[in-house]
């Protein structure tokens, strides 16, 4: 039985970072595609300054509550999944969490340090920090994207439940009762929207 978890934000989301991502890295080095670089890291800041948005605001397992920052569950969770007697999530599982959170740190790092290296050091004179800043924090970037995917792979197979196929349709496998962890929250920020019958 199968319960729909991500909503469409989330999978256009995650499937446009995946894009903007993959273009803006793979142009980093050509001086033909420098303005393609830009463009495509203007979109990947976006994109993120929208999802911290949505997890704030939206219900549901996008929201920020469900999947609250705590390392200590992370590791605990990360030893629990190899030893092979994890607890299946219906949302993100901690260590999941603690990947995406850092996922969403270093993107922006990287794109706030791209754009001032691009308008050379406006509000920032520190051309070879800036430089530094924005190579290792796209870098620190590409190894947690490479975390994110062996995790997703490796939870996979370990709860027989095609995470990649999820982000696709939104559904994800319903567990055992016992087995549920994560809870819909309510949101952090309530935005009522009002109808009014002209």
């Amino acid at each position: 039985m199968l319960r729909y978890v991500w909503d469409p934000f989330v999978r256009i989301f995650h499937w446009s970072l995946v894009g903007a991502f993959s273009v803006a890295f793979y142009t980093h080095a050509s001086e033909w595609d420098r303005v393609l670089h830009v463009q495509a890291g203007y979109v990947a800041g976006a994109l993120i300054l929208a999802r911290i948005i949505w997890g704030l605001v939206s219900t549901g397992y996008a929201n920020f509550q469900t999947f609250p920052l705590n390392p200590i569950r992370a590791a605990l969770y990360f030893i629990h999944i190899l030893q092979g007697r994890a607890k299946h999530y219906i949302g993100h599982n901690p260590t999941g969490s603690l990947v995406i959170y850092a996922m969403l740190i270093v993107g922006l790092t990287a794109v706030i340090s791209g754009w001032l290296v691009y308008n050379d050091g406006w509000l920032m004179d520190e051309p070879d920090l800036l430089q530094a800043i924005h190579h290792y924090s796209t870098w620190g970037w590409l190894a947690l994207v490479g975390l994110h995917v062996c995790g997703v792979l490796f939870e996979s197979i370990a709860h027989r439940d095609n995470l990649i196929w999820a982000m696709i349709t939104g559904c994800k496998r319903v567990c055992k009762v016992e087995e549920r962890q994560a809870k819909r929250a309510k949101p952090l920020i309530s935005l009522k929207v009002q109808t009014r019958n002209n």
